[in-house]
């Protein structure tokens, strides 16, 4: 509303500045023709109009009935006194009139005009001090209250299409932020519009997905540390326990040996089983210092890996182990299947879920060991017949020093770290492991990207 009022009125002083002033004595003649239509009483309201409006000083005389005689605009008796209340009224005024005009050559004179419904002829006699008027001032005085009806309308009108088409929108837009900023980030922006609003609405949603997917994937990562954390509180409360117990042995045989208490003073036995002591805890050790390497490790060295030619390589390094529990391999290992990784990880890995189905099977049973390729992925399956997981074991298998049997891994020596080291290998690797019973067998299954052939 102000701005359309500040427009208005400059535009009407710019106007106002640009039209010329113009004299009123070319008025009179317009007032002579309009008294000439009037009454007497109107035209003496006409005559005082005109004054106030040009400033010009004006006498009304009756027209002499001496036509022989010429006509005296200070002749007290012609001048007439009744007509308008600003006239001149005495020969006086009409003097001092003239007087102020007498150097102009048109600053004075004289017209005759009749009101209407009377006969008598009069002369009206005006005395210009050489005055301009702009009439553009009347105009606008005029035109005042039909421009206030205007501006006050169309400020209005501006008004409602401003709140439609820009305050509501935004009002919205402020809405979906406030939800935005209490992490509401659910709600959407309508963003249809094809202006600047639009773009707007546009970038709000999108900095709204993307915040909403970093902060689920900074939920993620907050979770999945506090599980390595625990992981961590964990293993390492298990690998102090699982070190104590040779530590106490160990001290108990060499302090029977020094104190010669018996049966330690049969120092050959008693320092061949503190031998074998120290071998499990160099053993057990080495097992923590890899699982521990795995953990940490942000990069490993990946080259490309004949899956085949592995599962050939570990079934042969563990001939031994088959032959002492007289277990039978079947192998089903057909062309190249090449994975992305690190050799003597995943050798390590594999031998972790082969040594594991040997001694975890009966003796005289079978080991079935493939590899096949499918969508991409190499899968290899170590199946030992005759076997049977507890389903409670199930859910803790890949855990630190987790042992479902605990005598039988205890007489083979077993730390229960391997299954732990190798699915932090596989995992490493892109890939996944898991165990499960399958009819009367135990399967074992790895799966790694398929990579080509180098």
């Amino acid at each position: 509303f102000l701005i359309q009022i500040i427009s208005g009125l400059l535009i009407c002083a710019v106007l106002y500045s640009k039209t010329p002033a113009h004299s009123v004595r070319g008025e009179i003649a317009d007032l002579v023709v309009n008294l000439g239509g009037c009454t007497r009483k109107e035209g003496g309201i006409l005559i005082d109009e005109f004054i106030d409006r040009t400033g010009m000083q004006i006498a009304i005389h009756k027209d002499s009935d001496d036509y022989g005689k010429t006509f005296n605009i200070f002749d007290n008796e012609l001048l007439v006194k009744d007509i308008g209340t600003k006239t001149l009224k005495s020969s006086k005024e009409v003097f001092l009139a003239y007087e102020s005009t007498k150097n102009d050559t048109f600053g004075f004179g004289n017209s005759g005009f009749n009101f209407k419904n009377e006969d008598t002829i009069y002369v009206i006699s005006y005395f210009d001090n050489g005055k301009t008027i702009n009439t553009l001032e009347d105009s606008i005085k005029e035109s005042v209250p039909a421009m206030a009806a205007v501006v006050i309308s169309l400020s209005l009108i501006n008004s409602l299409i401003f709140t439609f088409l820009f305050a509501r929108p935004v009002r919205q837009l402020s809405k979906y932020s406030g939800a935005m900023a209490e992490l509401d980030f659910q709600t959407r922006c309508p963003d249809k519009r094809n202006d600047e609003i639009g773009d707007l609405a546009r970038d709000l949603n999108k900095m709204s997905a993307t915040l909403d997917q970093k902060i689920k994937q900074l939920e993620e990562e907050i979770v999945r540390v506090h599980e390595l954390e625990s992981q961590k509180e964990t293993f390492f409360a298990a690998a102090s326990h699982e070190l104590k117990t040779p530590v106490t042995i160990l001290e108990g045989n060499i302090r029977g040996m020094i104190e010669g208490v018996e049966p330690y003073n049969d120092h050959d036995e008693y320092l061949s089983r503190s031998l074998r002591t120290v071998k499990r805890m160099e053993s057990l050790i080495n097992e923590i210092l890899t699982a521990s390497k795995m953990q940490s490790a942000s990069d490993i060295s990946f080259e490309p890996v004949d899956m085949t030619i592995l599962a050939e390589e570990k079934t042969d390094e563990l001939d031994d182990l088959f032959a002492i529990r007289n277990i039978e391999v079947e192998k089903n290992l057909p062309g190249k299947a090449y994975i992305s990784g690190n050799k003597d990880l995943t050798s390590l890995a594999l031998g972790a879920f082969i040594s594991n189905a040997v001694f975890y099977s009966s003796e005289g049973s079978k080991i079935s060991l493939s590899v096949t390729e499918k969508s991409g992925m190499v899968i290899t399956e170590v199946r030992n017949s005759n076997a049977h997981i507890d389903d409670s074991d199930i859910p803790h298998l890949f855990e630190p020093f987790y042992r479902s049997d605990t005598s039988r891994s205890r007489n083979s020596g077993g730390s229960g770290l391997g299954l732990y080291i190798a699915k932090l290998i596989i995992t490493k690797q892109g890939g996944s492991c898991s165990l499960s019973n399958d009819g009367e067998d135990v399967s074992a299954v790895i799966s790694l990207p398929s990579t080509q052939n180098p």
